[in-house]
């Protein structure tokens, strides 16, 4: 079975500007789930656009959000984020953000695996950090994608993919890069999961993780997040 190895992520983490979840997703739905504004995307590229918040948000209080879309046409998304329109749109959504566009991971072992009925992509859990190699990046996310499947599947998983950060979302600023590392390369983790509890125990278990032992430069940045209550717009 062949896949699509054109589609890219585009990852935006950020503060939010509003105070509470629900100004957020008004606020959203108004820019960012305009019906324009969606049709243009999709037109260009835009295959998936999908929202999360930190899993200790409340509807009460705003915090941080996590926009994740897939794309296949890196010149309809150029020409889609020029627009001033479409920046000024995720200026009122956010109050700071970090916009990061990753290329998939091809010859690392993923895994995508059917949704139950009665059951729903509910959260997912990110890791990104600055890898030694992209050999040892493949060592070690291969090894803990085949000695974890089994478990992680009990657990609720539904998906596991990585990426690489494209080139021209490097930034000099990237946790944990140094001069003698010319050879790291940064990585992003993405678990889907339909069980937040299960989610919660798999990360919790030392041996399931055990295998990226030594993989990063610095420590890197592990979070989970959730599907946000209320009526986002998503596709």
């Amino acid at each position: 079975m062949s896949t699509n190895d054109d589609t890219f992520l585009l990852a935006i983490r950020g503060i939010l500007k509003a105070k509470t979840l629900a100004e957020a997703r008004d606020t959203h739905n108004a820019t960012a789930g305009h019906p324009d504004g969606v049709a243009a995307a999709r037109a260009l590229g835009d295959l998936s656009h999908s929202v999360y918040v930190e899993m200790a948000d409340t509807e009460g209080k705003a915090g941080e959000l996590l926009i994740l879309d897939l794309w296949n046409s890196f010149d309809g998304f150029q020409k889609f984020f020029s627009d001033k329109q479409v920046q000024a749109g995720g200026a009122m959504i956010f109050e700071s953000r970090d916009p990061t566009v990753w290329t998939r991971a091809r010859d690392i072992r993923g895994l995508t695996l059917p949704i139950p009925m009665g059951k729903e992509a509910c959260c997912v859990g990110l890791i990104r950090g600055l890898a030694r190699s992209r050999e040892a990046a493949r060592a070690a996310f291969d090894a803990l994608a085949a000695g974890t499947i089994n478990a992680a599947r009990m657990a609720g998983q539904i998906s596991h993919e990585v990426f690489f950060l494209a080139p021209s979302s490097a930034s000099p600023a990237t946790p944990g890069a140094a001069p003698e590392t010319i050879e790291a390369i940064e990585i992003l983790g993405v678990d889907v999961w339909m069980d937040a509890d299960g989610m919660r125990r798999f990360y919790a278990e030392p041996k399931h993780l055990a295998p990226l032992a030594g993989l990063f430069v610095a420590p890197p940045i592990t979070s989970m997040w959730k599907r946000p209550s209320g009526s986002w717009v998503e596709w």
